[in-house]
């Protein structure tokens, strides 16, 4: 079957790029709400550009990753609470909503290129570290995980989510890493809440059955480590 995102349209990439000068606007509006130093409009119109090349880019990386991670055996590190956990597919919306919502609030609020290009870096050091772990340690959850009848808004989203993935990309989760390093940038701008945040996506994933206990807490670390090791940055 066709993957979904190999039936992206030129149009519709025409569609995303001219929409990176409304996402200017818009972050440029919030810094001003959001940033004590706002960078000027120019200044969010090149770094939201560049932003979205990187996306683009570092989406292809995973896809090609996620395409060719077959050289080792496939494991799966279900345990007998995973079984316990329910299967809510309301939650996907916040998996899948909030996360890029959060990554907006950072984008308002970097007061300068060169600090904008210090969280891209950030982000591709977690690109990178998943995909060594995605190649050499190929995880998925259990076939029935992915077995429901689709009967509702939640479940379709869902079952469109999944469809642009392979399901050998679960440990460690990437959402929790990169929800991780989002949330600690966060805390000067959110405080506590930047953790709720990050306990959101953690529980998101597991009630949608996207990954499974031992996925979380490596995604965690490696989102703390990234953030820890990447230069110093006052948001």
């Amino acid at each position: 079957m066709e993957r979904a995102y190999q039936r992206i349209s030129p149009k519709l990439m025409l569609v995303l790029f001219l929409s990176t000068f409304l996402f200017s606007y818009i972050y440029s509006l919030a810094g001003m709400w959001l940033s004590p130093n706002p960078m000027d409009l120019m200044s969010y119109l090149i770094f939201t550009i560049v932003l979205a090349v990187v996306i683009v880019g570092g989406y292809q990386i995973f896809f090609w990753v996620q395409n060719n991670n077959y050289f080792f055996p496939t494991r799966c590190f279900k345990i007998a609470l995973d079984d316990k956990i329910p299967f809510w597919p309301l939650w996907i919306w916040p998996y899948s909503l909030l996360y890029y919502v959060m990554i907006g609030l950072i984008v308002a609020r970097v007061s300068s290129l060169e600090e904008g290009i210090y969280l891209i870096f950030g982000g591709l050091l977690i690109l990178i570290f998943q995909s060594i772990f995605f190649m050499l340690l190929p995880a998925t959850v259990p076939p029935e995980y992915r077995r429901y009848e689709v009967n509702s808004r939640s479940r379709r989203f869902l079952k469109y989510i999944q469809g642009l993935d392979n399901g050998r990309n679960c440990f460690p989760s990437m959402h929790c890493s990169i929800a991780t390093y989002v949330g600690l940038l966060l805390i000067p701008v959110i405080g506590i809440y930047s953790y709720v945040f990050i306990a959101i996506i953690c529980v998101s994933c597991l009630f949608v059955k996207q990954h499974q206990i031992i996925d979380i807490i490596p995604g965690v670390l490696l989102g703390a480590l990234t953030f820890y090791i990447t230069p110093n940055i006052i948001i």
